[in-house]
């Protein structure tokens, strides 16, 4: 069992749980390169280290953040302020490392949003594809098909193409539905929408979502709240669960239990 480690350094916590965590670092176990410049040590580059888990010190921002550069297992201590997709505390250091060095975890495969413009692929995202106005307050009319049925024109400030890691997050806050960790789904939302007749849609993780946007009309597709793609308007744009998987590790992870902590209140 091979750990690495990579913090956050804008946050400012993650550098002294950082240096907290490398107490517990064994012969093999790696720190990433600018994490380790930092800590007066050196390092490997993020998307070099071969750890089984990588622990990732900042919010669930970091996170996202980190599963653009790395297919590896991900185990999140929080050092932001929600810390809903995080696993410990860090004051638990010591159990986490414990933990992993006796296999007491689990791997969890999440399901990625696989996004293509007008055929070409870009980011996969963990938790969410945006398309919304590029002008606030500006409404657009979205064109919807799931698979070969059309859905019809939304007119909103958005479309919010959502996994079941996402749901808790800005689909939430658009009036989505909270999807159990364990379903294979894609949650369609539209964001601020105008008539009361457009709602979320929740359909299968293997239906494709295409969307145009009608006329010349500036948008942006924004990929887990960090990628940023300007749009002109009238590209084809397609959703669907991408062939690659968000791996988190796990202890002893209670969703409904975070949900009631974290969002309520």
């Amino acid at each position: 069992m091979n750990v690495g480690i990579y913090a956050n350094l804008e946050l400012p916590d993650s550098i002294k749980i950082a240096r907290s965590a490398i107490r517990f670092l064994r012969k093999g176990d790696m720190i990433e390169e600018e994490t380790a410049r930092s800590l007066g040590r050196k390092g490997v580059p993020l998307g070099e280290m071969d750890a089984d888990v990588l622990l990732v010190v900042g919010g669930d921002g970091t996170l996202l953040k980190t599963f653009f550069k790395t297919d590896k297992p991900l185990l999140g201590i929080n050092s932001g302020n929600v810390g809903f997709l995080t696993e410990s505390r860090k004051d638990s250091l010591e159990d986490v490392f414990n933990r992993l060095r006796e296999g007491r975890y689990r791997i969890e495969e999440k399901i990625k949003i696989a996004s293509k413009i007008d055929g070409r692929r870009v980011q996969d995202a963990v938790n969410e594809a945006v398309v919304h106005s590029s002008a606030i307050g500006k409404v657009r009319h979205f064109d919807i098909s799931i698979g070969r049925n059309r859905v019809g024109i939304v007119r909103s400030d958005g479309i919010i193409i959502s996994s079941p890691t996402g749901s808790t997050s800005y689909s939430l806050s658009a009036g989505g539905p909270i999807v159990d960790p364990s379903a294979s789904v894609i949650v369609v939302s539209p964001l601020a929408p105008y008539g009361i007749s457009s709602r979320p849609i929740v359909c299968g993780a293997d239906a494709l979502v295409v969307m145009k946007v009608e006329g010349e009309r500036n948008c942006r597709l924004v990929i887990d709240g960090q990628v940023e793609i300007e749009l002109a308007g009238g590209e084809k744009l397609e959703f669907t669960s991408s062939e690659r998987k968000a791996r988190f590790v796990r202890f002893d992870f209670d969703f409904y239990g975070r949900v009631h902590s974290k969002l309520t209140g």
